[in-house]
């Protein structure tokens, strides 16, 4: 664990940042997404009503804290440990690694203007912001996204929230009876999400993205076990999947699943690092991950 802790978080990075890659960038690049299903000129009331049941489904806590369990597959390396999930909304997105459940060896943090990624073991740590690493900065990764992919939202890139005035932008098959798809289209991104008509919640979100016909990136969102938080319910599994041609990094799949899920709030939000600790490159350690 000593040798690994900033490589383990740094696939963690990789992995839950490269699930949004290119999600903004479609919306900035200034292509309005063009799949709304009209007829007279109206969107149907239909859609409507159900897009807004599944927006408002989302939970109305602004903290969710939990301790969780999760496996990491990326690069060769198979990765299991405890640790720790607090999200603040609009704040931050903290993952700490607490092997055993004794100490903290690491975290990583995402805030609206930076990410950080810290080694409590070899006292290291990676600060950036979102454009400063590379395939961060030619994604254009959105804070926002992120945050809505964990709380099993609905999204548009580069909103922090959707608006009721924003669902006439998706697409809905109301054909389906059971796992209804919702969808969206930006340029070369696609995002579909799938729902459960009768609970409406969403268990899988999907993003793919495509540059030409050689490369192509998937990524994807499975939510299951949903456990009541107030009068809503929040997934207590979630399973990340990343594919991609175009980044050269194999399949990622990280499998989180929570437990004893509250809505605490006696923390703080901003991770202060030591002067004790070296600050190291993103740009290095991720493009070692990589093998590059």
């Amino acid at each position: 664990m000593k040798k690994t802790v900033i490589q383990t978080l740094a696939a963690l990075f990789l992995a839950v940042t490269l699930a949004a890659c290119g999600s903004s960038k479609a919306v900035q690049g200034g292509e309005k997404a063009a799949d709304t299903r009209e007829n007279g000129g109206k969107t149907e009331v239909k859609d409507i009503d159900f897009l807004r049941q599944i927006s408002d489904n989302a939970v109305y806590s602004k903290n969710i804290v939990s301790p969780i369990n999760f496996s990491l597959s990326a690069q060769g390396r198979n990765i299991r440990v405890s640790g720790k999930l607090q999200m603040r909304r609009n704040e931050v997105i903290r993952i700490t690694l607490t092997p055993l459940g004794l100490m903290e060896a690491g975290r990583i943090e995402f805030a609206p203007d930076y990410v950080l990624v810290v080694d409590r073991i070899n006292r290291q740590y990676v600060k950036a912001t979102y454009s400063d690493v590379d395939f961060l900065k030619n994604s254009g990764l959105d804070f926002y996204t992120l945050q809505s992919l964990f709380w099993n939202e609905l999204f548009i890139p580069s909103k922090k929230a959707v608006q009721d005035s924003d669902l006439s932008a998706f697409t809905v098959d109301m054909q389906a009876r059971q796992n209804r798809p919702i969808t969206l289209k930006n340029g070369s991104l696609d995002f579909l999400w799938t729902t459960d008509v009768e609970r409406k919640q969403i268990t899988h979100t999907a993003i793919t993205y495509r540059k030409g016909t050689a490369q192509e990136s998937k990524a994807s969102f499975a939510y299951s076990a949903f456990m009541p938080m107030g009068i809503k319910k929040f997934p207590t599994k979630e399973v990340l999947t990343f594919d991609s041609d175009a980044a050269g990094t194999g399949k990622i799949v990280l499998d989180m699943e929570l437990n004893r899920i509250s809505d605490d709030a006696g923390w703080d939000a901003k991770t202060t690092v030591s002067a004790r600790y070296t600050q190291v490159s993103a740009h290095d350690v991720l493009s070692k991950l990589m093998g590059h």
